[in-house]
């Protein structure tokens, strides 16, 4: 199994910073990154020791960071016969799509109302990375400061209850766009991302919402050229 891969540090939201993080989190956060980013393969059968073993971890956090990740499609897990990573699938994620339009609107519109000038200074400065990552055409590096992007909109909307709706379908659509997301189409991509967050800065909604529209009919256009390609990794 390959080494593991953690997203860049300090790229977490500032609200998760004020607590150490428990190590079914540290767990799931890595398997997370290792499926997205296919070190663990669709299809690859491990064992919660091989996993353990590969992150330094014991088995407790390791069972906890796979049980969330079963709740959002990740892994399948077989008892005495180990974890299966789950395939990629294009129309769940044409599905994902229609459920997170509605829900990035209210994102974006909780975060005009509510997050700060620091939140937003931040995200211009995370989206200003997204877009130099773009340019280099560095997938990596590109999905890390998506990751970062996504969690620190999120984080700006000050509402519990849609952090814990749009964890785990950030977490499905890198997923996705790890695996399907032609280099080409990033800078594309992080320029409407910079269209919607100069919207959020200026605290214009209308401009925010068309930038959200923009996006979705973008990746939606995406999407289903997939369904014609194999992965791209």
């Amino acid at each position: 199994m390959a080494g593991l891969g953690f997203a860049g540090s300090g790229q977490a939201p500032p609200e998760d910073t004020r607590r150490p993080r428990s190590l079914a989190e540290t767990a799931y956060d890595a398997i997370e990154q290792m499926i997205i980013s296919r070190r663990l393969a669709p299809g690859a059968m491990v064992s919660e020791g091989e996993l353990g073993a590969e992150l330094g971890l014991g088995r407790t956090p390791v069972r906890e960071a796979l049980a969330r990740l079963k709740t959002i499609g990740f892994v399948e897990v077989h008892p005495r016969r180990g974890v299966l990573v789950t395939q990629v699938d294009i129309i769940k994620h044409l599905e994902l799509l229609e459920v997170r339009r509605p829900l990035d609107e209210t994102v974006a519109r909780c975060a005009i109302a509510r997050g700060t000038e620091e939140d937003m200074a931040r995200l211009l400065d995370r989206v200003a990375g997204l877009r130099n990552a773009a340019q280099a055409r560095d997938r990596e590096a590109y999905f890390q400061h998506k990751r970062a992007l996504h969690e620190g909109l999120v984080g700006a909307a000050y509402n519990p209850t849609l952090t814990g709706t749009m964890t785990p379908l950030h977490a499905q659509s890198r997923r996705f766009w790890y695996t399907y997301e032609p280099t080409a189409s990033f800078v594309d991509c992080a320029g409407i991302h910079a269209d919607i967050l100069s919207g959020l800065a200026a605290r214009d909604e209308a401009a925010a919402l068309a930038g959200i529209g923009a996006l979705f009919d973008f990746l939606d256009r995406m999407t289903r050229r997939a369904l014609d390609r194999r992965p791209l990794v």
